[in-house]
């Protein structure tokens, strides 16, 4: 390189420019045009759906299936449905079970309620009355600020890995930079070899990763159904409104039962928060999925699914106790 004049050096360097951003929008191209797996029952048939277009004309894919109690479920930041491929197929058999896909596109006088009014609008156009509200990560805010803003339509919450703000602060520096590193690998290295780093993050502990039980079936999540699906930008931008907010002067007004279940793994939503948020509600339960990180639904969906049913049986008998209590004319 010593050897080189200046104008061997310029063209050398816009020649690796060249070929890094041909790389990158090749690789673009190719996530974009992933088609996620359908979720799809014990029969291997896809849960039925639709598209719903909200009061905005933006338009989202849903899943509704099954029937009894309603469960809505609302996604991470990256935003698909199908992050609950465990979890819709097999509460469908005994709820009815609504899941839509977070919104791509927002206006520029959007805040964070925009997703909360998105969920009002889902369960008013499915005609839902009352329903436990689950969320993930991001869904999990969504979730307390929607019973902050609408409690008389909820049974009750369930926040899991929740976040009520946006803070790095945890993390460091050092792993601080390693997420954004895990991100672009992920997303624009070919896969098999974005896998393989992958499991250098799952067991760093680094994003969404973790060296759990399931890490594998999280990292072909990531590489086929979530972050790879969406731009960054996209799922920065519903992250955006969350940065100018803080739900924890909110959370002592939500009286509805709440079920926290947490990843103690989990470096990216750390379990210090979930436990304040579990404190700050005045009727919540934590429980934590051993073994697992951030995306404890995907890595450990049976022992996730099993906690979350026990606590749907036990609100409903408290219910059941309630009415008992009020037909008998108890105080």
């Amino acid at each position: 390189m010593s050897g080189l004049r200046w104008p061997g050096r310029f063209a050398l360097g816009a020649a690796a420019g060249a070929a890094g951003v041909a790389w990158w929008l090749a690789m673009t191209r190719r996530n974009e045009a992933l088609v996620r797996p359908p979720v799809r029952d014990g029969s291997g048939e896809a849960l039925p759906g639709g598209v719903i277009e909200y009061s905005d004309g933006e338009r989202v894919e849903y899943v509704n299936a099954g029937s009894g109690d309603a469960l809505i479920w609302v996604p991470g930041a990256d935003g698909p449905k199908e992050t609950f491929r465990y979890q819709l197929p097999s509460f469908a058999r005994r709820h009815r079970v609504v899941c839509a896909d977070l919104r791509r596109e927002f206006d520029a006088t959007d805040d964070f309620d925009r997703l909360v009014d998105d969920v009002a609008e889902l369960v008013e156009a499915r005609d839902v009355d009352r329903f436990v509200l689950i969320g993930t990560s991001l869904g999990s805010a969504i979730t307390m600020r929607f019973a902050s803003r609408f409690p008389e339509r909820l049974r009750g919450i369930v926040l899991c890995n929740p976040l009520a703000r946006v803070s790095y602060r945890h993390v460091g520096f050092n792993r601080a930079a390693l997420i954004p590193l895990a991100m672009l690998t992920t997303r624009y290295l070919p896969t098999e070899l974005s896998r393989g780093l992958a499991r250098v993050w799952s067991r760093l502990g680094v994003w969404i990763f973790d060296d759990s039980p399931g890490r594998d079936a999280l990292i072909e999540y990531a590489l086929f159904t979530g972050p790879r699906t969406v731009r960054p930008t996209v799922s920065d931008r519903r992250v955006s409104g969350l940065r100018r907010v803080d739900l924890r002067t909110d959370l002592a007004d939500i009286a509805v039962p709440a079920l926290v279940v947490k990843g103690p793994r989990d470096e990216y939503c750390p379990v210090d928060w979930a436990r304040e948020i579990t404190e700050l509600l005045p009727d919540a339960e934590y429980v934590p999925i051993p073994g697992t990180g951030h995306c404890s639904h995907i890595s450990r969906p049976g022992a996730f699914n099993e906690t979350l049913e026990d606590w749907l049986q036990r609100l409903r008998a408290r219910e059941e106790d309630a009415v008992e209590s009020v037909e008998r004319g108890d105080a």
